[in-house]
């Protein structure tokens, strides 16, 4: 599980670093340009990679022997980050980060039984999710009664907690299903190979009818967006959670939102708020007694199987 855990917390860094510079450029920029520039520069880079190294009959075998876990990989996917850069518009990066990726343990609670039968779920992050489920929704509340660092109207703010609520929920599947792809022994550069289909589509449609879509002005952040926060982060997320349980990369990705504060402290757009500090730190802690948890449930684990084998 450590070789999973470094990858993973690889993954927050770059996420939150990811939030910070988009909610910035996104003040000039549209996030539909972003986005399909970003991902079309991170696609062409994984499918020429996985071709090179597996071949064409074998890089798109899985839209054949797995279809329905590479569509569902797809709009998880494109639902994921389209509603993180439109969100991006309208809370702060940190609000962003912690509402889109700490939801994901309390809905891989609900969902981890009905996607992944024959795990369990330890008690221990059971309660760390119901706590991170209390804080985001006290950070909703912080949104809507201006204790943000960021002063939008409360319809803008309900337009953003939409949006976040949708990453969140995209996150969630997104992990589950990656891991059913890896479970099949796909390795990660072969799923990154097939996953930007649908958003590489609904991207590129809003560009054309856009009146406006400014895609040489975002060019320059759209490449290091695909290199930072696009290539690189989904490799180590692929790479982490091919080695964790999905409720464990769940926790672990809750990280982020402490990388977040941190980095947006540069952005003059933002001012420091208190109440996502503390939320944020109380996301953190429960990051750590989950991931204890685990690593604890794991070690004894093989202590017993090893026992056993005796």
């Amino acid at each position: 599980m450590l070789r999973g855990v470094l990858p993973l917390t690889g993954f927050a860094a770059l996420t939150a670093a990811l939030d910070v510079f988009a909610g910035n450029q996104l003040e000039q920029l549209r996030p539909a340009t972003v986005a399909a520039v970003s991902f079309t520069l991170a696609a062409v880079f994984f499918l020429v990679f996985a071709l090179v190294r597996d071949g064409v009959a074998v890089t798109f075998r899985p839209l054949r022997e797995l279809r329905r876990d590479v569509v569902m990989i797809n709009v998880t996917t494109a639902a994921t980050w389209l509603s993180m850069l439109f969100a991006l518009r309208y809370l702060e990066p940190a609000v962003v980060n912690v509402v889109g990726i700490a939801l994901g343990p309390v809905l891989t609670l609900a969902f981890n039984p009905l996607l992944r039968k024959g795990t369990a779920i330890l008690r221990a992050e059971s309660w760390v999710a119901i706590g991170i489920g209390l804080l985001i929704g006290l950070l909703v509340w912080g949104s809507f009664t201006g204790h943000s660092g960021l002063d939008r109207t409360p319809g803008e703010t309900l337009t953003g907690v939409v949006l976040v609520l949708i990453t969140g929920v995209g996150s969630v599947t997104n992990v589950i299903y990656s891991k059913r792809l890896s479970d099949a022994e796909l390795p990660p550069r072969r799923v990154l190979a097939v996953r930007f289909f649908l958003i590489l589509a609904m991207t590129w449609v809003l560009v054309a009818i856009d009146d406006a879509p400014a895609v040489g002005a975002a060019f320059g952040p759209s490449a290091l967006i695909a290199l930072f926060g696009v290539a690189l982060p989904l490799y180590l997320l692929q790479v982490g959670i091919r080695r964790t349980e999905p409720i464990t990369a769940s926790i672990l990705l809750t990280l982020s939102p402490l990388f977040a504060y941190v980095m947006q402290l540069a952005d003059h757009r933002l001012t420091p708020s208190v109440l996502t500090l503390g939320c944020v730190a109380g996301i953190v802690a429960l990051v750590s007694a989950g991931t204890v948890a685990r690593l604890r449930h794991d070690r004894e684990a093989k202590v017993t199987e090893s026992a056993a084998t005796v």
